[in-house]
C-alpha cells in the first residue's frame, strides 16, 4: 500500500512570476480598462495575454495566487482525442498550439512528458473508444487503438498486459507543468501591458441595467468594456449574487501526489474515472472521485508496481463542466459578460482555444465554427444537433 511522507506539498515549488502582480491599491480611482478577466489560472492569463496583444487595455483580477488553478494541475495534459466529438473538433489543434505558444513565452516551459493513452474498462467502452479513434483520424488528429501488448510497453506500471484491454493511444498529446505555464503567460501579459492583480477577488459585477459595465472591489469601482469570467467559483458566486444562474454541474475530487522513482508512467493516462500524469522529475499525480486512502489503493489496483510508493501530498479538487457536459465559452445572456468556464478534467486541454476564441469574439476577428456548440447561450438539446463539421 502507499506510505505517506511528512510533506504535505502537493505540487511542486513555485516561483513568483517575474511580471509581478499589482497591489489593487495602485487602481485609480476612475480605472477603467476595455479588459476585465477574472482568474488567475492558465486560461484567464490566456485570455489577458491574448488581449493585451490586440491592444486592448487588460486588468486581470486572480481570486488567489496567479498560478495554474487546482483543476489545471491535476491532470495537466492537452491533448486533442476527446470522447466527445464537437470538443475534439475544437481542439483538434491543441497540443500543436501549446507547443507553438510555449516557443513564443518569455520564459521556459518544460515539456513534462508526450503522449496519452485512454484506457478502455468494458467492451462498451471499447466500442465508443474506437468510435473515437475513427472521428479523431477523420478529423486529422493522430491517434489510434493500440492492443493490451502494446498497452503494457507503453506504461509499464500497468503490469505484463494480461489483465489489460485495448486502449486510445494518442502519441501528439502534451504534458505540462502547469504552473510554469501560468507564470510564463503571467509574464508575457505584463509585458504586452496588462496590469495582473493577484489576491484581488472581484466582489460583484457592476451593472447599468441589464448590461455588465465593470466589477466592484469592495467599495472600488474598475469600468470595463467587457468583462471575462474565467474562474469557475468566481463565475458562480458573482453571478448567482447578480441574480442570474449559471448552467454548471460540479465533480468533487481527489488529487494525490507520488514520489518521484519506481517506473517510468509513459504517456498520461486516463483510466475510466482516473487521470495519471508524472512531470519532468518523476513525480505521479493521480486524480479521482474518491477519498485519499481510496484513490490510493484504486491506483495500485491499476498499477500494482507502484505498491509502496509514497504519497506526498494531496488536495481536494472541484472540476465544473455545463450541465450537458460541455464547457460554456463565449458571450453570456447579459450584455457585457463573457465566460471561459466549465472544463471538467481537462481544465488544461481548453485553455488556449477558449482563449483564441473569446478575443476573437471580443474583437471582430475570424472565429472556429468548430466553437459555436460551446456558446454559453446554446440550449443543451440542440448541441446534440450541431452536425459534423
Amino acid at each position: 500500500m502507499f506510505r505517506r511522507a511528512l510533506s504535505s506539498a502537493l505540487l511542486r515549488p513555485s516561483r513568483p512570476a517575474q511580471g509581478r502582480p499589482t497591489h489593487p491599491d495602485r487602481l485609480a480611482s476612475d480605472a477603467a480598462y476595455d479588459v476585465v478577466v477574472v482568474g488567475g489560472g492558465v486560461r484567464a492569463l490566456a485570455i489577458a495575454r491574448a488581449c493585451a496583444n490586440e491592444g486592448a487595455a487588460v486588468a486581470l483580477f486572480a481570486p488567489d495566487e496567479i498560478a495554474g488553478s487546482p483543476d489545471e494541475r491535476a491532470w495537466p495534459v492537452v491533448r486533442a482525442a476527446h470522447r466527445d466529438r464537437l470538443r475534439m473538433l475544437c481542439e483538434v489543434r491543441a497540443p500543436k498550439r501549446a507547443r507553438n505558444l510555449l516557443r513564443r513565452l518569455p520564459s521556459p516551459v518544460a515539456l513534462d512528458a508526450t503522449g496519452c493513452l485512454t484506457l478502455s474498462v468494458s467492451a462498451s467502452d471499447s466500442e465508443a473508444l474506437g468510435a473515437a479513434a475513427a472521428a479523431a483520424k477523420a478529423a486529422g488528429v493522430a491517434a489510434w487503438m493500440v492492443p493490451p501488448l502494446e498497452v503494457a510497453a507503453l506504461s509499464p506500471p500497468l503490469g505484463s498486459g494480461a489483465g489489460l484491454a485495448v486502449a486510445l493511444y494518442e502519441p501528439g498529446a502534451v504534458t505540462l507543468d502547469a504552473d510554469a505555464l501560468a507564470f510564463a503567460l503571467a509574464d508575457a501579459a505584463a509585458a504586452a501591458g496588462a496590469a495582473l492583480f493577484a489576491a484581488t477577488p472581484v466582489t460583484r459585477l457592476e451593472r447599468n441595467g441589464a448590461e455588465v459595465v465593470g466589477v466592484r472591489l469592495g467599495d472600488r469601482l474598475v469600468s470595463a468594456r467587457s468583462v471575462v469570467l474565467a474562474d469557475d467559483f468566481a463565475a458562480i458566486r458573482l453571478v448567482r449574487e447578480g441574480k442570474g444562474r449559471l448552467s454548471l454541474k460540479r465533480e468533487e475530487r481527489q488529487t494525490l501526489a507520488v514520489e518521484a522513482g519506481g517506473p517510468a508512467l509513459g504517456p498520461a493516462l486516463v483510466i475510466d474515472d482516473l487521470t495519471l500524469s508524472r512531470d519532468i522529475s518523476g513525480v505521479l499525480t493521480v486524480s479521482g472521485p474518491l477519498g485519499g486512502d481510496s484513490l490510493a489503493r484504486r491506483l495500485v489496483d491499476v498499477a500494482p508496481s507502484l505498491a509502496g510508493s509514497v504519497v506526498t501530498g494531496e488536495e481536494p479538487v472541484t472540476t465544473w463542466t455545463g450541465i450537458d457536459g460541455a464547457a460554456q465559452i463565449g458571450a453570456a445572456e447579459i450584455p457585457g459578460l463573457w465566460l471561459a468556464l466549465g472544463f471538467g478534467r481537462d481544465a488544461l486541454s481548453g485553455a488556449v482555444p477558449a482563449a483564441r476564441h473569446v478575443v476573437a469574439l471580443l474583437f471582430g476577428l475570424a472565429t472556429d465554427p468548430a466553437m459555436a456548440p460551446f456558446a454559453p447561450t446554446r440550449r443543451p438539446h440542440l448541441r446534440e444537433r450541431e452536425p459534423a463539421r
